[in-house]
């Protein structure tokens, strides 16, 4: 009996494990509409320099999905996560890979102590509230990302992989320098607050870990500084993940990533930059081996 277990065992539990799958959600945007107010940065940049890393960490092109520009909407971001969702199974590998605006909100439901939530900024939102035009309902804010990584967390199990990347900032413009346009400093995001309505009164939470690992360009306070290389600009965070990648080895787990890309921002001399990127997760999952 117990030769017989083995081999269905070694049957059935072969099939499962090549029955894992590599997806990749990766939405940049570059050119907002001139109405909503966002000044352009180079987010659309970033997402064939991912593409390309991903590939060579075995994600197949079929199972990459990207929304670039006016793609990258409210609504197409959203279909894709439940589209996403619902291909997704039990042991899958999931990336998600934002290069975008950001933009701080003022915080309604009293969840953040510092009264401001943090948003996601899709091509289709604007900058500035203004009552019966745009009132904020296309920006993705953390709280509403939250639930959509955990319907994904919930159908590959605590075994699947979930890495969430954020190149953009959540505070700072962009400005020009005084010389010339070699002197161009592209920020993402901005210092103006989304004024979404009245704060909430805060309301004390435990601190809870969340489950998957995140690793953003800046502190929720910070300016995220775009890199220029041959004359293209690139996000800092994702050019740093680009390098960082061929050097990982199968024994590498999220940790050991984030000192690469961390040695990688030193390397193109973007860790002068006045921002500090950071990773988050429960240990189980930043202990979890890079695919």
């Amino acid at each position: 009996m117990k030769y017989l277990l083995a081999f269905f065992f070694l049957i059935f539990g072969s099939h499962a494990i090549e029955a894992q799958t590599k997806r990749a959600l990766i939405i940049g945007i570059g050119a907002y509409p001139p109405e909503s107010g966002w000044n352009p940065i180079h987010g659309d940049n970033d997402v064939p320099l991912i593409a390309d890393a991903l590939s060579r960490r075995g994600f197949n092109q079929d199972h990459i999905v990207k929304l670039v520009n006016e793609q990258a909407t409210k609504k197409n971001i959203l279909k894709q996560f439940n589209m996403l969702t619902h291909k997704a199974q039990i042991n899958d590998i999931i990336y998600i890979h934002f290069s975008t605006h950001g933009q701080q909100v003022v915080d309604i439901d009293g969840d953040e102590e510092d009264g401001l939530d943090e948003a996601i900024i899709p091509y289709d939102a604007r900058k500035t509230f203004e009552k019966g035009v745009y009132e904020g309902k296309n920006h993705l804010i953390d709280d509403e990302l939250n639930i959509l990584l955990s319907a994904v967390r919930k159908k590959i199990g605590k075994s699947g992989t979930l890495v969430v990347v954020i190149d953009a900032c959540h505070s700072g413009d962009a400005t020009r320098g005084n010389s010339s346009d070699y002197d161009t400093i592209v920020v993402r995001g901005t210092s103006e607050i989304f004024q979404i309505g009245s704060k909430g009164k805060y309301i004390s939470r435990p601190v809870k870990m969340v489950d998957w690992v995140v690793i953003s360009a800046t502190q929720s306070y910070q300016n995220n500084y775009e890199y220029k290389v041959n004359g293209t600009y690139y996000g800092s965070l994702s050019y740093a993940i680009n390098l960082a990648f061929p050097e990982l080895t199968n024994k590498d787990d999220f940790t050991s990533l984030f000192k690469a890309i961390q040695k990688s921002r030193e390397d193109i001399s973007v860790s002068r930059y006045p921002q500090r990127p950071m990773i988050e997760g429960g240990r189980y999952y930043l202990n979890q081996k890079v695919f």
